[in-house]
This record gives C-alpha cells, structure tokens and sequence, in this order.
C-alpha cells in the first residue's frame, strides 16, 4: 500500500529539483530576511565531515557594500566573454549559457539585492591535498550550497553563483573580515526572477546512459 502523504512529499521534492535553474535576471523586490533565513538554514542541514558544521554566511543586502565586494570582479568578466567567443570546442548549449552568463556576472550579484557569502574552516592542506580527505570540508560547503539552491527554488526564489577566480577570493576576504582560516567557494545571488529572464537548455542527461549495476 501506498503512503499517500509520503508519496506527496516525494513528488513535490522531485518537482522542485527539476525547477531548479540558475536565474541571472531578477525583479526589484526584496527578498525578505524570514524567506532568506529559511533557506540559510537548509544549508545548515547539509552533511559535514566530522559533524563539524564549521560553515558561515555573510549576507550583504546595501547596494554599496555589494559594488565594494564586486570591484575585483568587472575586468575578469571582460577577459571571460573573449574567451567565449573563441572557444572552438563548447557545444552549442555551453556557448548559450556563457554568453548569457558572462556578460551578467556583476549584475546578477548586484541585482538580487541579496548576495550570500557561504564561508568555510579550510585546513592548511586544502590547496595541496594529499588525499581526497583533505577536501572533506571543500565538499561539504557544496552539500550546503546545493541545500540552499534547492530551498531557494521550493520558495519560489531564483538563484545564480559565481566562481571566484584569480585573487578575488582574497580580496573579498579582507572585504569582509573573514578569519584568516576561512573560505569562500562562490559568491550566491537569491531573488525573485524577472518575468523575461532567460532559462537555458540543459544538455539530456538519460539516466540510463550514466547507471552501472555491479561494475561499469
């Protein structure tokens, strides 16, 4: 017999992860902070290594200290999109996608008015593993993230990140005052999506050409 309520639950679940996408063009509307609070603590829920839920977020919602946090960014977006225009071997799904992504990184994160900050303890080996163990704390600030993206989606939100690159990291750092055993992996925009915001394609991903019983 069939758990009706169960199999709601499962349903709406499986809903929300096809709903899910990134969101690069958003409405001037607030996200408000109960709304954002929820989907904060989504991620907190996410599994760690050790049990040690060492993570952290940084929440800037003043469009200055958004700007002051961005400044690093505007030229690597330029150098991005000249990339992308000369990458002979994207498919042409991965070339939409940049080309509607790149010009977008400072006014995604501007736009939302909420960007996040999700904040790691990072161990000394993290940028010289020895071990896939020493990225234990790197791959759990993902399930945190992925966590929050998928809040974000079940609240009607729509979400875009942004890799750091080059020395970003370390500016926005010192933008923030993080601890200096601390990191970020991405810089995370929640708002609500604009009625005219691009969704991208996403390349067919059949589950029968990735499943393997008992061996590949």
């Amino acid at each position: 017999m069939i758990d009706s309520e169960a199999y709601m639950t499962a349903t709406a679940f499986y809903e929300i992860v096809e709903k899910r996408r990134t969101i690069r063009d958003f409405m001037d509307k607030v996200v408000p902070d109960e709304v954002l609070n929820r989907i904060l603590a989504a991620g907190l829920k996410a599994p760690s290594y050790d049990h040690a839920r060492d993570w952290h977020f940084v929440v800037i919602r003043e469009e200055h200290r958004i700007a002051d946090v961005l400044a690093a960014v505007g030229k690597k977006a330029e150098w991005q999109m000249e990339v992308v225009r000369n990458w002979t071997t994207a498919t042409d799904k991965q070339r939409e996608m940049y080309f509607d992504a790149v010009p977008k990184q400072i006014r995604m994160l501007m736009q939302s008015r909420c960007l996040v900050l999700p904040l790691f303890k990072a161990p000394e080996k993290l940028m010289d593993p020895q071990g896939l163990t020493d990225l234990n704390s790197f791959a759990s600030i993902w399930c945190v993230i992925e966590n929050m993206l998928l809040a974000a989606t079940a609240e009607g939100l729509g979400s875009a990140l942004r890799i750091p690159i080059y020395d970003e990291e370390d500016y926005v750092l010192q933008k923030i005052c993080a601890p200096k055993d601390y990191k970020f992996p991405c810089y995370l925009a929640f708002g609500y999506p604009a009625p005219d915001a691009p969704v991208i394609r996403q390349t067919n991903c059949p589950l029968t050409e990735h499943l393997h019983f008992e061996k590949w």
